[in-house]
């Protein structure tokens, strides 16, 4: 397993992951030994461990007058990201009320917002799952889902944590029978079949009271997009309804 990448995706640079590891590996060491090994120069190693003894990465210690570091425990790693997280949530909740606030006194405009990639996706999705007690209109194909299952499972659990309903108008397949309709009462949701309107199209299309969103997958591009209107959510809820009825159970 390629390591390095990994402490990237966690907030470390490229040499603060190579410094860090290299720190690791030789126990207590001087910068000048813990440089080395990770490839940097002697001045520069001393500032990237400055930064890493800041984030709790690296600890030092005097010994016969002379400069030793020495890495962190990894569990005391996953500690301090777990705290930091829990920090960063405890600040949120503390000002999350002056936040909703300013919000509510901005004038009221329609709202459009995009996400990119897989990211981006799983960010347009959890927005369906932000309100309680709701109904959702969807059109949802067969390819859509099989190209992203990783959210999906997980969107499905929040909905249904949430009491949140779905309405879906999907194509008629082995897939959405075994997989989607099967398990509609168990997962709060109804399913109808109309293979006219969804014909095997990249994307998904999710009608909320305030607005709606649209999520586009293949193997080019995945793209999230957020439209927050609410007399347009309402036309579509109509417009939806009306398919509804001439689709099949």
């Amino acid at each position: 397993m390629e390591i390095e990448p990994k402490l990237e995706k966690i907030g470390l640079s490229k040499t603060e992951a190579k410094t860090y590891l290299s720190a690791l590996k030789l126990g207590l060491a001087k910068v000048s030994e813990i440089g080395q090994k990770a490839g940097v120069k002697r001045e520069a190693a001393y500032y990237i461990l400055k930064g890493l003894q800041e984030k709790g990465f690296i600890g030092e210690m005097i010994k016969s007058g002379v400069k030793y570091y020495s890495a962190s425990s990894p569990k005391r790693i996953l500690e301090i990201l777990e705290e930091e997280k829990e920090q960063k949530a405890i600040t949120i909740r503390e000002i999350l009320p002056e936040l909703d606030s300013l919000q509510k006194i901005a004038i009221t405009k329609p709202k459009i917002e995009f996400y990119e990639g897989e990211e981006g996706l799983k960010t347009a999705a959890s927005i369906m799952t932000q309100k309680e007690n709701q109904v959702i209109y969807a059109y949802v194909t067969e390819k859509i889902l099989k190209f992203i299952p990783y959210f999906h499972p997980l969107f499905r659990m929040r909905r249904k944590e949430r009491k949140i309903k779905l309405k879906v108008i999907t194509e008629k397949t082995r897939f959405t029978v075994e997989e989607i309709k099967k398990k509609d009462k168990k997962e709060l949701r109804e399913t109808r079949f109309n293979n006219e309107i969804i014909n095997s199209i990249d994307s998904c299309y999710y009608i909320l009271p305030e607005g709606i969103i649209i999520l586009k997958a293949n193997e080019k591009e995945q793209l999230g997009i957020y439209i927050q209107e609410p007399s347009t959510a309402k036309l579509q809820k109509n417009i939806f309804e009306q398919i509804w009825n001439k689709s099949k159970p």
